[in-house]
């Protein structure tokens, strides 16, 4: 049972609004589904002194986390897909393993919501092969984006615009659920699969992603070594166009004609300075991983010069195929601990309003915002004297409330779950 009241006031040791300065001592509003204000508790007790008062002084107030790059099919797959150095044999075992499991679809997708909203994660961006998750996301009570994934075939696409007009007609989109469509990669899906998701997506406002420069032989995969990637790909149900043009994977991606809609692209692993430049002039955003990265050793990401560039530059899990959880407040944990002289503020964003404005939510959440609707969480400190955000970033505390849409839908007090 989920918890809504019509008027709530959440009192917490320190609000981060995200796209306003923090309030210490603060509080915030919701009425229905929205946020009505932001301000300090002294000022709003009294004015709203019907409300019902949920008492967080211990914890700080966030807006709900945002997972921009995931993918929650494999969330049984935690532990089973070793990495031994090549990404190819990877793949192939990622894909040998979802091929055998007997659990049921719906049970993985409840289990990966449940550990996301208990995580503090409200929005994911979902990519599902065949787009057969989201009849059961559409029961969870998540914000999601469900981005039917295309792959190239053979030479004739009529199949896959069937596919992607079918995805269209049959999903059922609500206040939590939108449809996004995703031409999977530049070497599993040609330059025509962009071209169609582009145009259906203009046609139905739909959002963009893909995944692109993964992985440093992208650039030969694209290029000029295709047999044995094409070899893997038929193995796997999926060829590719082999007319490849010999441009590395950035480059290609925005060279395609309809780059100019925003896409929002997974890992951005590899790219150089003009690919850089390029990306940056761009309305594209980039979804960094930080921990599956580190579970491929990837080179440095170079996602703070994407920053300094303008770039918007987001946050996301990957899959449980090569990562420990569906945390995204555990992904900027790791970060200050690799990158301990990056802003809390700075983290902050990447986890929330920048994932929301990438996968086109900010006009609903990313920011504890008047207007918005009521995504927020609740994170306890270990200790209130010292600097809030730098508590949680250093401490191991879980999530305490998790409100979606004005709703709670988690709330761990002594152990309760509601």
């Amino acid at each position: 049972m989920y918890i809504c009241i019509t008027m709530l006031l959440l009192h917490a040791h320190t609000v981060f609004p995200v796209a306003s300065a923090s309030i210490t001592d603060g509080a915030v509003v919701v009425d229905g589904h929205q946020v009505v204000v932001v301000g300090p508790f002294y000022q709003l007790c009294h004015k709203y002194s019907t409300a019902e008062v949920i008492d967080l002084t211990g914890s700080v107030l966030l807006p709900g986390l945002v997972n921009a790059h995931t993918h929650l099919e494999l969330t049984h797959l935690k532990g089973l897909v070793p990495y031994d150095g090549d990404f190819r044999n990877w793949l192939e075992c990622l894909t040998n393993q979802r091929r055998a499991t007997q659990i049921p679809l719906s049970e993985i997708i409840a289990h990966a919501c449940r550990e996301s909203l208990e995580s503090g994660v409200t929005t994911v961006g979902d990519i599902c092969f065949q787009h057969q998750a989201w009849q059961h996301l559409a029961r969870e009570p998540i914000r999601k984006t469900c981005f039917a994934e295309v792959f190239n075939r053979d030479s004739n696409f009529d199949d896959q615009k069937e596919f992607l007009q079918a995805c269209i007609r049959q999903t059922r989109t609500d206040a939590l659920l939108r449809l996004g469509l995703s031409p999977h990669s530049p070497y599993s899906a040609g330059p025509h699969i962009y071209q169609m998701a582009g145009e259906l997506s203009q046609k139905h406002n739909l959002c963009l992603t893909t995944h692109l420069a993964e992985t440093p032989d992208e650039g030969k995969i694209i290029s000029e070594d295709v047999i044995s990637w094409k070899q893997i790909m038929m193995r796997m149900g999926r060829i590719y166009d082999s007319k490849t043009p010999g441009r590395r994977p950035v480059d290609y991606f925005l060279n395609l004609d309809q780059s100019e809609r925003a896409y929002v692209l997974a890992h951005v692993n590899y790219l150089d300075d003009d690919e850089l430049s390029d990306l940056a002039r761009s309305p594209h955003s980039v979804a960094f991983c930080p921990r599956s990265h580190d579970f491929f050793g990837h080179a440095e990401h170079r996602f703070r010069e994407m920053m300094d560039k303008g770039i918007n530059v987001c946050l996301g899990t990957d899959s449980l195929a090569s990562n420990q959880s569906l945390s995204i407040l555990e992904e900027i944990r790791f970060l200050h601990r690799r990158y301990p002289d990056l802003p809390g503020e700075t983290m902050l964003k990447m986890a929330t309003i920048n994932g929301a404005r990438a996968l086109a939510w900010d006009d609903k959440t990313g920011s504890i915002t008047p207007g918005l609707e009521a995504d927020l969480i609740a994170v306890p400190l270990t200790n209130t004297d010292n600097d809030p955000f730098l508590n949680i970033l250093e401490s191991h505390t879980t999530v305490k409330l998790t409100m979606v849409r004005g709703t709670i839908i988690f709330k761990d007090n002594e152990g309760n779950n509601f």
